[in-house]
């Protein structure tokens, strides 16, 4: 049904046709910082979307005047603490966010405005296709913080997309 709005919180699915399907980041006041629910709404959705048929597409994208501005530092605070099978556990749960996207048989737009740093750049690098503004800030800030296992696949992601650099001869 065209328009039906699927689910509310922090990441709103609607279905503005019975093909297309727009899931939306939605923390405006934290200019879409990605908490744990919205990691599992995402892995949650994807595992969904890898069963449907009748879905042409996804779009990803952000509420407000932003698309993603990466793991809320909020949530991360507490991540120093936990004991490492718990660590483990939580980078796995994030992962499934990045490997779904990439994993669904539709393909994947992001739609970016505003900023997409850290995991949200990540997200981006994940979609099949990505559309920008000229607002559009993207950035690796995880690499300025010395956050190299916390980088949710850029780095695998990125060179995939751009190529490697070749030596100068």
């Amino acid at each position: 049904m065209s328009g039906v709005t699927e689910g509310q919180g922090p990441l709103q699915v609607t279905r503005p046709s019975p093909e297309i399907v727009v899931a939306a980041l939605h923390r405006p006041h934290r200019k879409n910082a990605l908490t744990e629910e919205m990691f599992q709404a995402l892995a949650e959705l994807c595992a969904g979307l890898r069963k449907d048929t009748g879905t042409r597409v996804l779009v990803l994208t952000g509420t407000g005047a932003d698309f993603c501005s990466g793991y809320d530092l909020d949530e991360a605070g507490r991540i120093a603490a936990l004991p490492p099978a718990e660590l483990l556990g939580l980078l796995e749960r994030q992962a499934a966010a990045v490997t779904g996207l990439r994993d669904i048989p539709q393909p994947v737009i992001a739609a970016v405005d505003g900023v997409a740093v850290g995991a949200g750049l990540s997200l981006a690098l994940a979609a099949d296709l990505r559309v920008v503004t000229t607002r559009a800030r993207l950035r690796a800030s995880f690499v300025t913080m010395g956050l190299s296992g916390g980088d949710m696949g850029a780095s695998w992601l990125l060179p995939r997309l751009t190529g490697s650099a070749s030596p100068r001869r």
